[in-house]
Order: structure tokens, then C-alpha cells, then sequence
């Protein structure tokens, strides 16, 4: 479904990361450009490297998805700047980390509307629009923890669930009207998420192993489209972490639990 030179690509979470690696992606593939993220500094630069590296048109806008609505109004603007849309990609989102008891509502709705509501309001406002095209590619930036939960990332997981759960079922209703999705899975990433991350005193000195390139990430999303991909899951720890969820989901989880208990009791006692 990508076209080379045509199809017009709307990234959100497009300043750091995964988000600027799949901008960079696809401006080696010459597609217009539409960048969303909250630092409009760091868009204006990257939006000038997509230009160099072969993006005819790159729109940059600062917006801040936590404030509801922004998601519609970025397909909107996407829609009369480059006008049109054809890849849909809902990458923007950011960590709390800690146990449920420690996080407060108020922190939940926040990461809610920015990981998931804004990529759904995003998906709603697209559609009409790749329907009547009969065309059209969605792709949902989830994560492994999204397909199995880990102790002590409840809220996080919560989003992530939420959107591969989203993708899963969009999948099925839209296949057979021209528009794909995609569900992206990446495990641990070389990107500065884990610092910006919120983290409660317990979890400041979690180690998350060794991560993948963002590239490889932006390369897996690439695909996705290319190939109309129902799903794709990244790293070899997040692959294990699934079979051995499918293998027996109950020993999983034990060993999930006893895992991440010791790691809080060490960064409890790090932290006294």
C-alpha cells in the first residue's frame, strides 16, 4: 500500500526516538511528511534533516496530546496542509513506573489520553477519511508489556494493552475495506523514553537489558505497511516473553512476580 514519493505519512511522538527514526524511514522512501510532538525546536531540526534526506514536504506542529481532542485536530490540519493521509502512525507516549498504590488517578488519565485516547481520537478522525478511499494504513506503537504484563509497570502495561487490543480488533473489522493495521511490539529501546520516564522511588534503578536500535524499530513499522502486517514483535526477550506466555501463563507470571519483587526490595534498599 506504501507508495514510494506519494503516500503521505502522519507521525506522532515525532521529536526523539522511535517517532524521529520512522521519520527519517520514510523520507528515505521521498513521503510527504506531517510531525507531530510537543517540542517544536526539536521538530524544526528534524523536519530539516527529512527534508535533506529526501521528503518533498514536511509540516511540523507542536502539540500536547495529554489535552484532549489534539488527536483530531492533527488529522485534520495533516488532512488541508499536505491534503491527504495515508499512513496513520500513533506513536506518541511516555512511562509512569512504580506499583498502582504509588500512582495517582489524576497521573493514570493523563498517561491514558497520551498513549491511548489522542492515538484514538487520531484513528476516529482519520477514518471517514480512508474509507471513502477505500485506502489506508494505521499502525499502533504498543510494546511487548502490552502483550504480557510485568509487575510494577500497571499503568503503562494498561495503555499498551489497550492499544494492541484496539489494532487487534480494528484489524478485523477493516481488512476487508482496504485500510490495514499494524500493531508494533518493540521491546526494550535505545532511546531517551526510560529517563523521561516517571519512576517512584522503588523503581529509579531498574536495568531493562540490552536495548534495540530505534532504527530497527522505525525499519519494523516500515515493513508493516509495506506488507500490511497484522503485528510484529521486537527483541528477542520480548519474543521469549510472549511464547513463554502461550507455554504456561501461570508460571509466567510467578516468575514475572518473584523477578521484579527482588528488583524492588534491591532498589528499596539502594534508595535507604
Amino acid at each position: 500500500m506504501l507508495k514510494t514519493g506519494v503516500s503521505k505519512v502522519l507521525i506522532t511522538g515525532a521529536s526523539a526516538g522511535i517517532g524521529e527514526a520512522a521519520a527519517y524511514a520514510f523520507s528515505d522512501l521521498k513521503c510527504p511528511l506531517f510531525l507531530v510532538a510537543r517540542r517544536q525546536e526539536r521538530l524544526t531540526r528534524i523536519a530539516e534533516s527529512c527534508r535533506q534526506k529526501g521528503a518533498p514536504q514536511v509540516i511540523c506542529q507542536a502539540h500536547d496530546l495529554s489535552v484532549p481532542g489534539k488527536g483530531a485536530t492533527i488529522v485534520q490540519e495533516c488532512l488541508e496542509t499536505l491534503g491527504g493521509l495515508d499512513v496513520l502512525i500513533c506513536n506518541a507516549g511516555y512511562g509512569i513506573y512504580g506499583p498502582v498504590a504509588k500512582i495517582p488517578p489524576d497521573q493514570m488519565a493523563r498517561l491514558w489520553q497520551v498513549n491511548y485516547q489522542s492515538g484514538y481520537e487520531s484513528i476516529h478522525a482519520a477514518l471517514p477519511h480512508f474509507l471513502e478511499r477505500k485506502e489506508g494504513h494505521i499502525v499502533l506503537v504498543s510494546s511487548v508489556i502490552g502483550k504480557k504484563a510485568i509487575p510494577f509497570s500497571a499503568t503503562y502495561c494498561a495503555t499498551k494493552f489497550a492499544q494492541a487490543g484496539l489494532g487487534d480488533a480494528m484489524w478485523g473489522e477493516l481488512r476487508e475495506h482496504g485500510v490495514g493495521v499494524s500493531v508494533i511490539c518493540p521491546g526494550a529501546t535505545a532511546t531517551e523514553f526510560q529517563r523521561a520516564a516517571q519512576k517512584t522511588e522503588c523503581q529509579q534503578n531498574t536495568s531493562w537489558g540490552v536495548a534495540q536500535s530505534p532504527e530497527v524499530v522505525a525499519q519494523a513499522i516500515v515493513r508493516a505497511v509495506q506488507h500490511k502486517k497484522r503485528e510484529i514483535r521486537l527483541t528477542a526477550g520480548g519474543k521469549l516473553l510472549c511464547f513463554l506466555e502461550r507455554l504456561s501463563p501461570s508460571l509466567t507470571s510467578h516468575a514475572l512476580a518473584w523477578i521484579f519483587s527482588r528488583r524492588q526490595k534491591n532498589s528499596q534498599a539502594e534508595n535507604t
